[in-house]
C-alpha cells in the first residue's frame, strides 16, 4: 500500500482492501431477516486494479494506495461461495476469503508492506435492488500496515456492494445502492513510529473494485 497525503481528496484496501483484518462490526441500524439465494457459485479469484486507504486526519487525507504493475494486481483474494440459499438478520455470511493480499503499495513514506491476517469473511447486507446490486460488508480482516519507519493495524469492517451485472464487489465509502442494515467501519490501531498524521482510534475507509473470475448471482429478499 502507498500512504501518500493529498489535501482535498477522499477514500482507503479498497477493502479490500484492499484494501486490512480481524474485522467487528457496528451495530445494527435495523433488525431484517434476509433470505439470500447464491447461484452459479463454487471457488473464485477476485482482483482489483487498485485499491486506496484513505485516513482522513485533521491535517487533511492521507492515503495508501496498491497499484497493478504487470501481472501482478494491486489486490487479490480467494475464496469460495457456495450455491444455496442463506438465512440471517441484517448480515448474512456468504463465504470467507480464503487468502488475500496487496502487491505493489506506496504511501507517504514510499513503499508500504501489508500482512493479512485472518480470513475475512464476505456478508450480504441488503436487498437486492432492480439493478442487481445487493449491499455488503468485509467482516474478520485484520492488515498490518508498515513502511520506513512507521506501521499500524487496520481491522474493523468494510462497506461495499455486488452487482449481479458486472459479477464485481465494490468496495466504497461512498452511499451505497441499498440502505445498509448494518454500519461497517474500520479502525486504526498499534500505531509505532512516525506515521505522519495517522493516529489510534482513526476511521480510515477503503475503495476498491474486486472482479470475480466466475458469474455469480446473488439475490437477497
Amino acid at each position: 500500500m502507498t500512504m501518500r497525503k493529498r489535501a482535498g481528496s477522499v477514500l482507503f484496501t479498497g477493502a479490500a482492501a484492499a484494501a486490512i483484518v480481524a474485522m467487528s462490526v457496528g451495530p445494527a441500524l435495523a433488525s431484517t431477516t434476509l433470505t439470500v439465494k447464491v447461484s452459479h457459485g463454487g471457488s473464485y479469484t477476485a482482483s482489483a486494479k487498485t485499491t486506496t486507504l484513505t485516513d482522513n486526519t485533521k491535517d487533511g487525507p492521507i492515503a495508501v494506495t496498491c497499484s497493478t504493475v504487470g501481472k501482478t494486481p494491486s489486490s487479490k483474494a480467494t475464496g469460495k461461495l457456495s450455491n444455496g440459499t442463506h438465512h440471517g438478520k441484517n448480515q448474512v455470511k456468504l463465504g470467507t476469503v480464503s487468502k488475500l493480499a496487496f502487491n505493489n503499495c506506496t504511501g507517504p513514506l514510499q513503499a508500504v508492506t501489508t500482512k493479512v491476517s485472518g480470513k475475512p469473511v464476505l456478508n450480504a447486507d441488503s436487498k437486492t435492488n432492480s439493478k442487481g446490486d445487493t449491499d455488503a460488508i468485509i467482516t474478520g480482516v485484520k492488515v498490518s500496515v508498515s513502511m520506513e519507519g512507521c506501521s499500524f493495524i487496520v481491522t474493523g469492517s468494510a462497506p461495499g456492494y455486488y452487482s449481479n451485472k458486472t459479477h464485481t464487489l465494490y468496495m466504497t465509502p461512498k452511499k451505497l445502492p441499498v440502505k445498509p442494515l448494518a454500519k461497517a467501519q474500520l479502525k486504526v490501531s498499534g500505531v509505532t513510529g512516525n506515521c505522519v498524521a495517522v493516529n489510534n482510534g482513526d476511521h480510515p475507509t477503503y475503495l476498491a473494485s474486486y472482479k470475480l473470475s466466475r458469474s455469480i448471482v446473488i439475490k437477497s429478499s
